[in-house]
């Protein structure tokens, strides 16, 4: 199904009147195409992979759209507020923060909202408290015995593990301060004094006494404004119970509720076609990646085949029969399994053309265009000149560039070891700090 629309789509692109030669006729993958394969049909393989290319990113953006319709349906759905009911989290849960949207048939407001986690009742707090205090009189006396003998310092914590209190503590400063430490060192006789623990959970605060004249704003609240507070009033009143009911209507007008819409879907649906474009250029890339493996391919084989025809031809050999050898022995073991030679397969075409006709000279020079690598046209146009004017010297010819191209790649391999190492050289160094902190750490704690 793919195919049959990328197909359709390449057609439509090719009816155009301005054509996008970038898309359908791009002269570097035309080159590299046929570069791979210099036998086959290149303007039918280049479509061929143009088809592929755009199959692949038509169905990215199917996907996308599809993913993108659902997740906006999602949001659609997620918006919805029930019977205008809004469920906070049980205690100790923490708050709960949404974003709303009231909308009274003109305008809609957002209103963001935090929603306290479900407080106690306040018999289960006057419940909850007894059993505070108990732990309290266990826990503070901190290295005394009992409330009745303090001789060190208390530890007048200010809240209870396990319980949902803040605690203050009211102390007689002569004697001791808020956090249980004992102010005077010796006393006369021992002093009865009234230690206080006010106990706290969210309604009960710290008393202050200041005064205040208060003004009426200069700004006035918007209408946004006026129904946070509406909302944050409501809130307060419900803290006791599992939902918030929403106001229905507010100053004469009704309001309808739903959370904030949530935009993935279309931050997903502008993504899909940068996606898309990314990845079909990134082919391109790839491609262009096989030529470049291509040549280094040739490069490391180019010494093996002169070292044979050298061999070869210094055995009596011709070299149109050192070639069929050295190409056939090939052809045996791709079919064994052994692994695409491009070089060698471009001699396997040289044997092909020579089979059809071509002369041996014209074949050989063909040869090394098709390599497309010095070296390569350099052994062509010595084999080509031996069957022009003769060359009684080529196998010796032949092994000194046999010994040309392996110290070439020797050299070669010295450059990657050497690139190797360079690339090595930040994860050395990151290694060498994580050293130099295990030694040097403890060699400061141990001195300091």
């Amino acid at each position: 199904m793919g195919d049959r629309f990328a197909g359709w789509l390449y057609s439509r692109l090719e009816a155009m009147q301005r054509k996008p030669d970038k898309i359908l006729y791009d002269s570097a993958v035309r080159e590299a195409l046929q570069t791979l394969e210099p036998a086959g049909d290149t303007p039918k393989r280049q479509k061929e992979y143009v088809i592929q290319k755009l199959s692949v990113c038509s169905l990215i953006v199917v996907c996308g759209v599809v993913l993108s319709l659902v997740l906006w349906i999602r949001d659609g759905t997620e918006t919805k507020i029930v019977d205008n009911q809004l469920a906070r989290n049980a205690y100790g849960d923490g708050k709960k923060s949404v974003s709303l949207v009231a909308d009274d048939g003109e305008s809609s407001y957002h209103i963001p909202v935090t929603l306290s986690e479900k407080c106690y009742t306040q018999e289960e707090l006057a419940k909850l408290a007894d059993e505070a205090v108990d732990v309290l009189e266990r826990s503070i006396l901190g290295s005394n015995e009992s409330l009745d003998k303090i001789m060190y310092d208390m530890h007048l914590a200010d809240s209870v593990e396990g319980y949902p209190f803040a605690v203050e503590w009211r102390t007689d400063d002569r004697y001791m301060d808020y956090t249980g430490q004992l102010v005077q060192d010796t006393l006369e006789v021992p002093v009865l004094m009234e230690l206080t623990a006010v106990l706290s959970c969210e309604s009960f605060e710290i008393e202050r006494d200041m005064t205040v004249r208060i003004h009426s704003k200069a700004i006035q609240p918007g209408k946004a404004e006026r129904l946070a507070r509406q909302i944050s009033g409501l809130e307060e009143e419900s803290r006791t119970q599992q939902n918030m009911t929403l106001p229905s209507e507010s100053e004469d007008t009704s309001l309808h509720w739903s959370y904030k819409r949530n935009y993935r879907g279309v931050l997903f649906l502008a993504a899909t076609p940068i996606l898309a474009g990314l990845i079909y250029y990134s082919r391109d890339r790839d491609l262009h990646r096989q030529v470049a493996d291509r040549e280094e391919q040739m490069r490391t084989d180019y010494p093996e085949i002169v070292s044979a025809l050298a061999l070869l031809l210094g055995a009596g050999m011709t070299v149109p029969n050192a070639w069929n050898k050295i190409a056939g022995d090939y052809k045996r073991r791709r079919g064994e399994g052994c692994g695409k030679r491009y070089a060698y397969e471009e001699m396997l075409l040289t044997i092909y053309e020579m089979d059809s006709g071509v002369a041996q000279t014209k074949a050989y020079e063909r040869f090394g265009r098709r390599c497309r690598i010095p070296d390569y046209n350099k052994l062509s146009t010595m084999l080509s000149q031996n069957i022009r004017k003769g060359a009684a010297n080529l196998p010796l010819l032949l092994k000194e560039e046999a010994a040309d191209a392996f110290e070439e790649r020797k050299h070669a391999a010295r450059k990657l070891g050497e690139k190797a190492g360079t690339k090595l050289l930040v994860p050395m160094m990151m290694l060498l700090g994580i050293t130099m902190v295990i030694i040097m750490v403890p060699a400061f704690k141990t001195y300091f």
